[in-house]
């Protein structure tokens, strides 16, 4: 095992007390997100144990993307005196992994993680077929707490918060600290392979010129209200030759890759789900810009995207909010707690104070609520009807 793996306690907190409980523990998130690395820190709590390492993006286990010659090779390797944890890395490419995984929850003969890059590793297709024998977790790039812990460990200059604005939060560009130029070619190129290996391989029908400009039109209105339908007729009045199927298929695509993320729109005051509006946020910020490049123009929407993977990656359920027509950024869950979150670049005027804080002030419920800017200077603080006005480091900094 690396000697320099970092143990990424977020999520450490929700999977450790679930291991050893017989199911098996499937993490699942983009391609170089950070979930291999995890697996393997968790390994270090296995004292003891006999670990299996199966890394199926290695050549050298390219046979084994049969699943009874997995099956067989994981059996070959356990030990008959000691526990032993199976640890299968990128196991969506196995076809019918799910049955070698199957078998080896039945038997009890490990403690089993598997990692994937496809979304429909947490469907409730799979849990429903290993007998909702399964521990699910979902994985995202850095937070910028995660970003200042790397920065002590591995080193680096500049802003913590500049720099996970301009390339994002994957664990290479912060493991190994290279000018933010450099740091781009990595992010486009983890986006090359992940559209390449989790939507072109598995899609082969999928044309390379129409995805890339689904990708863009979606990149450049992340945070704003999207469907398939207004994708569709924006490429067609662009003089784009193309369905509106093709737009929801590649949509969908890009989705079981995570390279997108889909967040529904929640009805506060009737408590409901609105699944006929929905708006697409990038699984990292830097995502946004290997496509679109980066614009100084378009930072609310970079802070709004920053804000819900970090919301995300803090385990809560977030939704998009609707208050009788006025519009909350997040409404996010976790348990018992909920908490109610405006981004907002700045407040520019009485009136763009007015519109952020009216639709938190329009909720009757005494949850949480932060008005998240850039930076809050004056308006730091609570305001008369409880509302926090915090700038983004201190509310990516605090415990919520």
């Amino acid at each position: 095992m690396d000697e320099d793996l970092v143990e990424r306690e977020l999520y450490s907190e929700t999977i450790v007390p679930l291991m050893g409980n017989g199911n098996v523990n499937v993490i699942q998130g983009i391609r170089r997100c950070g979930k291999s690395s995890q697996m393997r820190a968790l390994s270090r709590r296995l004292e003891g144990y006999n670990v299996v390492l199966v890394d199926m993006e290695l050549a050298s286990n390219y046979d084994l993307r049969d699943w009874r010659k997995l099956l067989r090779h994981i059996e070959d390797s356990l030990k008959p005196d000691v526990p032993n944890a199976v640890l299968i890395d990128e196991v969506q490419d196995v076809p019918e992994w799910e049955l070698a995984v199957r078998d080896l929850v039945a038997r009890r003969l490990c403690t089993l993680f598997v990692t994937g890059s496809n979304a429909n590793l947490l469907s409730s297709e799979y849990t429903t077929y290993l007998g909702g024998r399964v521990n699910r977790f979902f994985m995202l790039p850095l937070t910028y707490r995660e970003c200042l812990r790397f920065r002590e460990e591995f080193g680096g200059e500049g802003d913590v918060l500049q720099r996970l604005i301009r390339v994002g939060g994957f664990p290479i560009i912060w493991r190994f600290p290279v000018p933010n130029d450099s740091a781009m070619h990595v992010v486009r190129d983890i986006l090359d392979v992940a559209i390449s290996n989790d939507v072109q391989r598995r899609f082969p029908d999928s044309d390379t010129d129409t995805l890339d400009r689904i990708l863009r039109t979606v990149m450049t209105t992340v945070g704003k209200y999207a469907s398939a339908n207004n994708i569709y007729n924006t490429m067609k009045s662009s003089g784009v030759k193309i369905s509106s199927a093709t737009v929801y298929s590649i949509l969908s695509r890009l989705e079981a890759a995570n390279i997108l993320i889909r967040v529904f729109a929640y009805d506060i005051e009737g408590r409901r789900n609105i699944t006929t509006r929905y708006k697409y946020y990038a699984a990292d910020v830097g995502l946004i810009h290997a496509v679109a490049g980066y614009k100084a123009e378009r930072m609310p929407a970079y802070m709004e995207n920053i804000v819900y993977t970090d919301l995300r990656a803090r385990g809560y359920e977030v939704s998009v909010g609707d208050e009788n027509g006025l519009e909350v950024d997040f409404v996010s869950e976790k348990g018992d707690r909920r908490l109610y979150v405006q981004v907002c670049l700045g407040f520019t005027s009485e009136e763009v104070m007015g519109r952020e804080l009216r639709s938190l002030e329009a909720i009757g419920d005494s949850f949480p609520k932060y008005v998240v800017l850039m930076d809050a200077g004056v308006f730091a603080g609570p305001t008369s009807k409880g509302i926090e006005i915090v700038g983004l480091e201190e509310f990516l900094s605090s415990d919520l």
